[in-house]
């Protein structure tokens, strides 16, 4: 091969490589990630978390939408999730915290779905031997995850409403510890158990609406930080009374009141309020989500 022939094959495939590269940066659906501070929100992603409530589709129907506005002068994201064949909601876990756009699992992927995005979930341990350790129900495809070998069952932790959800069927259950009695789960007992067989659980704090109704049905606990208290970030987990899911974000702090108010305008039939603060973030991918202006 003489010099101006292997020059020839060398421009040619420095072109492709070109091509291919401007082609990527041009048709290419970047992934948007949003987090907060206790300034504003930023783009990226801030704290580690061990629990999210992932969206998962086969790409053939857009039935997730991502529509942001203002609340109380605090910018809000929801994206709403239609579950069909096509595109499910479904918790993810890791025992070790992790950034929330890795908590994509990957045997789902592998059988065929794209990740859509999601948020972060519930509560876990910060410090000490347990950190990372999930606080109340971590439920997935059927049964409860595990902690280094220990069930994530709703019974670790206090004063938890937990969202349980197959589907598009979802409902809301309270698990609590007082006083050393188990209140707040009538079906619970040594030997049966939670009597739950929904594919999917993850405990939060307290709820906004339960059943249709405007109710927390945890009586005034609070799991494991009091927001009623401290406000700040809010992660909410809804259901309208079409079966939507909607994966709602405050970011600031907006007083209840006004949440009920605004979930009560999205016609929201369940609602759970979930670990919040610096811990509320926010991921989701353009190619699957249709903006709503």
């Amino acid at each position: 091969m003489n010099r101006q022939k292997a020059y020839r094959i060398l421009y040619v495939f420095i072109s492709a490589a070109a091509l291919a590269a401007a082609a990527f940066l041009l048709f290419r659906k970047p992934v948007v990630m949003y987090s907060w501070n206790d300034r504003k929100r930023e783009d990226g992603l801030r704290r580690e978390v061990s629990t999210a409530l992932n969206i998962y589709t086969d790409g053939t129907e857009k039935n997730i939408f991502h529509e942001s506005g203002i609340l109380e002068s605090a910018q809000y994201d929801i994206l709403r999730v239609i579950p069909t064949e096509h595109t499910f909601l479904q918790v993810d876990y890791s025992e070790e915290p992790v950034f929330l756009n890795e908590l994509a699992d990957q045997k789902t992927v592998d059988a065929g779905y794209f990740y859509a995005g999601g948020i972060n979930a519930g509560f876990f341990q910060l410090t000490g031997s347990e950190a990372g350790r999930p606080s109340g129900a971590v439920r997935r495809k059927s049964s409860w995850a595990l902690w280094h070998g220990e069930e994530c069952a709703p019974s670790y932790g206090s004063g938890f409403a937990t969202a349980y959800f197959t589907g598009s069927e979802m409902s809301l259950r309270y698990h609590g510890w007082h006083n050393g009695v188990w209140e707040g789960d009538d079906g619970w007992t040594f030997e049966s158990g939670y009597q739950i067989d929904a594919e999917n659980g993850i405990s939060g704090s307290y709820t906004y609406f339960a059943d249709g109704k405007a109710a927390d049905i945890t009586g005034g606990d609070r799991g494991m930080v009091d927001y009623r208290k401290f406000g700040r970030a809010a992660t909410i987990f809804a259901q309208n009374e079409k079966h939507e899911y909607l994966l709602i974000e405050i970011f600031g702090n907006v007083s209840d009141e006004k949440i009920t108010e605004f979930l009560s305008s999205l016609n929201a039939v369940n609602a759970l309020r979930m670990d919040g603060g610096v811990s509320t973030q926010m991921v989701y991918v353009r190619r699957y989500v249709k903006e709503v202006r």
